[in-house]
């Protein structure tokens, strides 16, 4: 998932652009190819001159969060109340190896996600488009970030940094500006 964050602390805002992993883009130095290939052919650093590029955009970091850390965040925060639209699921029971997605069973209804169900709730793609999964994982971030306090971040800020250090490939080197 590729998402650009714009954190606006005079107007207490953030904003979240996702980025289609399929949109077709000039990658430089590459030609035209899925805005997902940027990274893999080039890491952090031609993802972003590809968005820079396509959107005039300045980028000032990078956070790379691997599963795991997504996992550990959303545990520490005691997990999240999660208005959930439909059942979500999928079973490879019966199913060759070619055609296997993640399992999944996450019945409709608000709901409490913790750790390996929240990310297959942000992850999960068997049946949706990646427009859909996008508008799924803004919703999720959005909902989470209601439910974190300021002083629950503060008071498990230690943890929070470790579960970052840990978890996380960042361009961002102090703890300030991480927690900032």
């Amino acid at each position: 998932t590729m998402m650009l964050v714009r954190l606006d602390p005079k107007q207490k805002a953030t904003t979240v652009l996702s980025v289609p992993r399929d949109l077709k883009v000039p990658i430089p130095g590459h030609g035209v190819a899925k805005i997902n290939d940027a990274y893999a052919l080039g890491g952090p650093n031609l993802a972003i001159k590809t968005l820079r590029e396509l959107t005039g955009l300045k980028i000032h970091h990078v956070v790379n969060v691997n599963f795991k850390g997504f996992r550990s965040a959303v545990n520490l925060f005691d997990c999240f109340y999660v208005d959930v639209d439909r059942r979500y699921f999928h079973s490879n029971v019966g199913v060759p190896v070619s055609r296997r997605y993640d399992a999944i069973d996450i019945q409709p209804g608000y709901q409490r996600l913790c750790g390996i169900d929240a990310l297959d709730y942000v992850r999960f793609r068997y049946a949706d488009t990646d427009l859909v999964r996008a508008a799924r994982q803004q919703d999720f971030l959005r909902q989470a970030k209601g439910q974190i306090g300021l002083s629950k971040v503060f008071s498990d800020r230690k943890e929070l940094l470790r579960i970052f250090g840990r978890y996380t490939d960042t361009d961002i080197r102090s703890d300030e500006a991480i927690l900032r």
